[in-house]
């Protein structure tokens, strides 16, 4: 598929989006969002995609959305446009989200506000070590809109407060420490890391990351008892699949293993 804002590529099981707005810092367009929007459906419907990853050009994973289309309508009091903008942003991110694969960010340069936003829609955050990112809405009198309220469940309360209030933007490394940021590596190690980082994962079973997903995401706020119930639940389903067998078979043979996602 060719687009305007970015690059889709898909090579055996993974798949890679990279925004390819660098003038803009990679800010996110009305046709950005349409063009994320058809590629991530994509994706979730190709069954031989394992694990997606979503990176950027330039200097610049993502600033946030760009509002200079909307600003002359909200100038004439009219925000009917914005809302509608940041709907479609919150439903791609929502989308990212609900993917039963395996998604990496691969923070390549700032990640700001609605950047920060699509960066938290992934499983996995890798940055490079030049990376600066922070939520800046508030540097410019903008409420977030696409996730900002989700940012004490990665860096905790406290430190979401900070960044939200004050519009800071922190180094990669800082956000390693906060628990946000997996790995920090080398600026140009960064491609290649998170091409290794998505073959490791298209090697597992696609089934029992699926759940591990599923699972990790439902007992975000439940209770230990609750937690471990809902895990059992998962064990019980997974046991019954190919995927569970075949894995069952290759350790014993001491062979790898090759899962079908059944």
């Amino acid at each position: 598929m060719s687009f305007e804002t970015l690059k889709f590529e898909a090579e055996d099981s993974c798949a890679r989006i990279t925004l390819t707005r660098p003038g803009s810092m990679n800010a996110l367009s009305a046709l950005m969002v349409n063009e994320l929007a058809q590629c991530v459906k994509d994706v979730a419907e190709r069954d031989e995609i394992r694990v997606l990853t979503i990176t950027g050009s330039g200097r610049a994973f993502c600033c946030g959305a760009d509002l200079k289309g909307v600003l002359g309508e909200v100038q004439a009091g009219d925000n009917t446009g914005f809302l509608g903008f940041l709907r479609d942003i919150q439903n791609v991110f929502l989308a990212i989200r609900a993917l039963p694969k395996p998604t990496i960010a691969a923070l390549n340069g700032l990640t700001l506000a609605g950047g920060l936003e699509l960066a938290m829609t992934c499983d996995v955050v890798m940055a490079a070590r030049s990376a600066r990112l922070g939520d800046a809405h508030s540097n410019f009198g903008v409420l977030p809109g696409g996730g900002g309220s989700l940012l004490p469940r990665y860096v905790g309360e406290k430190k979401a407060n900070y960044l939200l209030f004050s519009g800071d933007h922190w180094s990669a490394e800082a956000f390693r420490e906060a628990g946000f940021v997996s790995q920090v590596v080398e600026d140009d190690d960064l491609s290649s890391a998170a091409e290794a980082l998505a073959a490791k994962l298209a090697e597992k079973s696609p089934l029992v990351l699926q759940r591990m997903k599923e699972m990790v995401a439902g007992s975000a706020h439940l209770s230990a008892r609750e937690a471990i119930a809902l895990e059992m639940r998962h064990l019980e389903a997974h046991a019954k699949s190919a995927d569970f067998l075949e894995g069952l078979s290759a350790f014993s043979e001491k062979r790898t293993p090759k899962y079908s996602g059944q």
